[in-house]
């Protein structure tokens, strides 16, 4: 995969990452909607990660 596709899954997964914290402290502690933001970025690490050339 190019780099320049690497670097936008790096970018959603730390959006995702931070958006889990938000969600978490903003969602009165809703640990569905936790889930889906830090599954979202598992999946983005993971496809950043396993995408090297």
């Amino acid at each position: 995969m190019e780099l320049k596709y690497r670097n936008i899954f790096l970018l959603l997964f730390l959006l995702a990452f931070i958006a889990t914290i938000v969600v978490y402290f903003s969602s009165g502690r809703d640990m569905r909607l936790t889930w889906y933001f830090g599954g979202a970025a598992i999946l983005f690490y993971l496809i950043y990660r396993f995408t090297k050339k």
